[in-house]
């Protein structure tokens, strides 16, 4: 098993293997920053094409980023809108264009749509206004129906743009003033779908243009909708040992575990959040003093608390979950309040299922 990582910035440490869940748009909807704090959420994922949207990359700048706008401490990481904006381009060209420059597309800014082209360079700069920790290089998604030559065009491109945005990171890093030991920390994403071969060429490029670390880029969802480890493996063995190795959206329990020791460090997803608010609830089916995740990755069940056998379960969701969720309430309690659709269910729910993505992540760390 490999050793774990740490990363360093302003003398603020992060201890890797992480999962951060997904605050798209600056916010897990109907917590605060201090829910998180208490779940032991260390860090959260903003979509920089959302921001961009509302509340806009000079808003942000003038609140100093989107740590004070929304009052969070912890780690950020910026995605760079690049999957967002280029899967609702394919799904409908009218709504935009891709080109050598970058993604045009509709920009609804307060209610008023205008096109935008997001360039590399903008892309970043939007990004230092986040003021995130850890930032993404815009590149081009390969969908998963591509063919050979789009799928060609989506790693020339990917490495093309690359090679602008770390431009623009070192220009930004000068512009303010960063050192090697306060700056941000800049990810290349490798794309090329299911052809290895593009895969493999996309990492090589991206390790000759330098970056602090990879990140899985395209859909990791094979057709059968089972998560492709094959593809997982690939990449984990094309990214640099010594750099940080980020599993785009993965977040399946099982798969964060299984992923961690294939080698990846870091991960994200709206899973645990989405499914809180859809009533499905996680716990562990053992103890985690009495099993070690990495022989039992699959050591997870599911609660739908909207079925009726849960009204009058008058214990916890679980009984050995420290989060705030159990130790106040009571599933029958959840199960009511989902019942009457009151927005205090989301919250308690939302809560626990982070917790239990924190649980798994320290159960990890032990046994690296």
């Amino acid at each position: 098993m490999r050793s774990s990582k740490n990363v360093v910035i302003k003398d603020r440490r992060l201890s890797l293997p992480a999962f951060f869940p997904d605050a798209t748009r600056g916010v897990i909807r109907s917590l605060d920053s201090q829910d998180l704090v208490k779940a032991k959420v260390e860090g959260l994922v903003v979509n920089t094409y959302h921001l961009l949207s509302h509340p806009g990359g000079h808003l942000l700048k003038k609140f100093g980023g989107i740590k004070p706008f929304m009052n969070w401490d912890g780690w950020i990481i910026s995605d760079s809108g690049g999957f967002q904006v280029l899967s609702m381009v394919f799904k409908n060209k009218k709504l935009g264009q891709i080109s050598r420059k970058g993604v045009t597309f509709y920009l609804d800014t307060f209610n008023r749509q205008k096109p935008y082209l997001l360039t590399p360079e903008k892309s970043i700069q939007t990004q230092f206004r986040i003021g995130a920790d850890i930032m993404i290089c815009l590149d081009f998604f390969t969908p998963p129906e591509a063919d050979d030559d789009l799928v060609q065009r989506s790693v020339d491109t990917t490495i093309e743009w690359a090679k602008r945005c770390k431009q623009e990171f070192l220009k930004q890093l000068e512009n303010h003033g960063y050192d090697k030991d306060n700056r941000p920390l800049l990810f290349g994403v490798i794309q090329g779908g299911t052809d290895y071969k593009q895969r493999e060429r996309c990492a090589k490029e991206l390790i000759k243009i330098g970056f602090d670390g990879f990140g899985l880029g395209g859909w990791p969802i094979d057709e059968t909708g089972q998560m492709d480890y094959e593809m997982l493996k690939v990449d984990a063995q094309l990214m640099p040992d010594d750099k940080i190795k980020y599993g785009l959206g993965i977040g399946n329990p099982e798969a964060v575990v299984r992923s961690v020791k294939m080698g990846f460090d870091l991960f994200d997803c709206v899973l645990p959040t989405r499914d809180a608010r859809h009533q499905r609830l996680y716990k562990f089916k053992r103890s985690l003093d009495k099993v070690n995740l990495f022989d039992q990755p699959d050591n997870f069940e599911f609660i739908q608390v909207k079925k009726d056998v849960y009204k009058s379960v008058f214990g916890p969701i679980d009984e050995e979950c420290d989060c705030y969720t159990c130790q106040n309430y009571t599933l029958a309690y959840l199960h009511h309040l989902f019942k009457i659709k009151d927005a205090l269910a989301w919250r308690l729910a939302t809560i626990h299922n982070l917790r239990i993505y924190t649980k798994m992540i320290e159960n990890v760390k032990q046994n690296l």
